[in-house]
């Protein structure tokens, strides 16, 4: 009886230990099988974040070249936003503002069975100088945004433009300058330095004495992809800069002076500040010339001077300078015309009075057709509309200097200097003259001076990417 009892409770025990065993290895099982499902959600999770983030990164790249040409086609760049060929953008009144646009659209080309949001903000500007593009995409339960943010900044940069046609003559004369080449004539007397390239659509002449590194000049490009547009055509009311935005400027600063008799009782003893305006009509009886008895101190400007040759002026016609000219003067005491490294600046300039700071001038209140000038834009240094201004006399400018028309610089002077640290863009070529004993004619680039140029609208710009996350 004892044994039988025990035998049974053996076969028992058996059983028990057989079912502990089955559920510790179904348990093993199961927790596998968790692991496994625990795996696969992991690494499809982590797929739909990768391709998430590739299709964000996707729609932004397809939004920052609908945005390049919208900039840079002509009419409009919200009125190209709108019309874009792969889709329009619409105006996102949700998150505008009236500082801030945001115009935005769905993109699904080229991805297949996948669509990626494209947002982009701009300030409430006819010619925005920055951009932020915000993309985002959906796979699965996963989103991912990519952020991109742009600049349009000028996009030629060179000690000398020249945007002219030119001829084929190889010549270092004032005639084949005026042809529309760029023509640098020094002297062995004299020193004579380009530093910063030269780019020109048509031919680049310079003589032995004249120190213009041979591997920096880019010439004879019209007709080649590499052409320069015609952004200085004498006939269009504003050419590379909108002019009546600038004289706009003036007037409300105070600095606009309808004739050179005003201009010369304001500026004769004062430094002028801001962006000054002078108008000069073919009839004034001092078209015909400016010399030290008007300035006997130079003309002396800290911002924009804007000669505005109005009443009948030609592209050939032509007004003398002697006076020295100052604007953004640079400190030259230690000057070495052949050693850039002793080029100094006086650009950006700084204003002493207020009323005067054309950063903080509220220009669209009395003229609402024109935008007010932002700290990021790049004012000229000097610019003229047409005919020629022939400058004979020292100068100390820093900044750009812009003529649609022939650029006449011709160091005329005994022992002076002629400084130009910025760039010098023209339209009908230039003649650098510098022949007389111990003078000193230096044209160097300078690109903090060009890069956020204030052109009209999108005229000469390009968009760039500066930083992206």
């Amino acid at each position: 009886m004892n044994i039988r009892t025990f035998r049974v409770s053996r076969q028992q025990g058996s059983i028990l230990g057989y079912y502990i065993i089955v559920l510790f290895v179904l348990g093993a099982i199961a927790s596998v099988a968790g692991l496994v499902v625990q795996h696969v959600q992991f690494s499809k999770r982590r797929s739909d974040r990768k391709n998430a983030l590739e299709y964000s990164e996707g729609a932004a790249l397809i939004a920052c070249q609908e945005l390049n040409k919208a900039y840079t086609n002509s009419s409009s760049f919200f009125t190209n936003l709108l019309s874009n060929s792969a889709g329009g953008y619409a105006k996102n009144t949700a998150l505008s503002t009236s500082a801030q646009l945001v115009y935005g659209r769905s993109v699904s080309a080229p991805f297949s069975n996948q669509t990626a949001q494209v947002q982009i903000w701009t300030t409430n500007s006819t010619s925005p100088t920055k951009a932020r593009i915000v993309s985002y995409a959906s796979v699965g339960s996963i989103t991912r945004t990519s952020t991109v943010y742009m600049a349009m900044s000028f996009g030629f940069g060179a000690a000398i433009i020249s945007d002219a046609p030119g001829s084929a003559a190889a010549g270092i004369s004032k005639s084949v300058a005026q042809n529309g080449n760029v023509v640098v004539d020094g002297s062995s007397k004299s020193s004579t330095f380009v530093n910063g390239g030269v780019l020109a659509n048509g031919r680049v002449n310079v003589n032995a004495y004249s120190g213009v590194a041979t591997n920096s000049v880019s010439q004879t490009l019209y007709g080649t992809s590499s052409e320069i547009p015609d952004y200085t055509d004498e006939s269009s009311a504003d050419q590379l800069f909108d002019f009546n935005r600038f004289i706009a400027a003036a007037k409300l600063s105070g600095n606009y002076y309808s004739n050179v008799s005003s201009f010369v009782t304001a500026g004769k003893s004062n430094t002028l500040e801001g962006i000054v305006v002078v108008d000069i009509s073919k009839s004034d009886s001092s078209a015909k010339g400016i010399d030290s008895g008007d300035f006997p101190n130079g003309i002396n400007v800290r911002g924009t001077l804007l000669v505005n040759f109005s009443g009948g002026w030609a592209a050939s016609d032509k007004l003398v300078n002697t006076a020295a000219m100052n604007i953004n003067a640079a400190n030259l005491s230690g000057l070495v015309a052949t050693n850039p490294a002793t080029y100094t600046t006086g650009y950006p300039p700084t204003f002493s009075n207020p009323a005067k700071n054309p950063y903080t001038l509220d220009i669209k209140s009395s003229y609402p057709q024109f935008d007010n000038f932002s700290a990021d834009d790049d004012l000229p240094a000097l610019m003229y509309n047409i005919g020629i201004l022939d400058i004979h006399g020292p100068a100390n400018v820093c900044g750009v200097v812009y003529s649609p028309s022939f650029m006449e610089i011709e160091n005329k002077g005994t022992g002076t200097t002629q400084y130009f640290n910025g760039s010098l863009i023209t339209g009908g070529g230039v003649y650098i003259d510098n022949g007389n004993s111990g003078s000193k004619s230096v044209v160097t680039f300078d690109p903090k001076a060009i890069d956020k140029l204030a052109t009209s609208g999108s005229k000469g710009k390009t968009v760039q990417v500066y930083y992206r996350k």
